[in-house]
């Protein structure tokens, strides 16, 4: 897991030949809002605009995924993101074949991601995004396949 800044992305465009792509996205979705939605990238990477509440933790879930890296970045607003090694997780439902997600239950930190706060899960890497307060949520999640490291 890496979490940071937009204005330091750089630092971290040569762990995958897809990053550059990825972050060159998030920096001009920050410049210029794009409508909610997806957004094809190259090589299979795809990014997932998202606008929502932030929720209580007893109605967020925690998420593991295997074939995809997640960036996940806060455009607007603030989220409380959880993370935790998966091997501390307990599965309760698996859906990797049909939707490349399982769930968990177990426990996590909480990470602050605010404007421009990006966090990079990887798939030992068990998540929980969108807590927070109940204000809004800007946010982009870049999914990024693994086939190409």
């Amino acid at each position: 897991m890496i979490k940071d800044n937009l204005k330091y992305a750089s630092l971290y465009e040569g762990v995958h030949p897809l990053f550059p792509a990825a972050f060159a996205f998030l920096k001009e979705a920050m410049e210029t809002p794009k409508e909610v939605g997806r957004y094809e990238l190259t090589g299979g990477a795809f990014a997932l605009v998202q606008s929502y509440d932030g929720k209580s933790a007893e109605l967020c879930k925690i998420e593991a995924h295997r074939k995809f890296i997640d960036i996940q970045c806060v455009l607007t607003g603030k989220e409380l993101f959880g993370v935790a090694d998966l091997s501390t997780q307990t599965l309760y439902e698996d859906k990797f074949e049909e939707k490349d997600v399982a769930f968990y239950h177990g426990d996590v930190d909480l990470l602050t991601l605010t404007d421009g706060d990006f966090v990079i899960v990887f798939p030992e890497d068990a998540h929980r995004p969108q807590q927070g307060d109940g204000s809004h949520i800007s946010k982009i999640v870049v999914k990024v396949p693994l086939a190409n490291a």
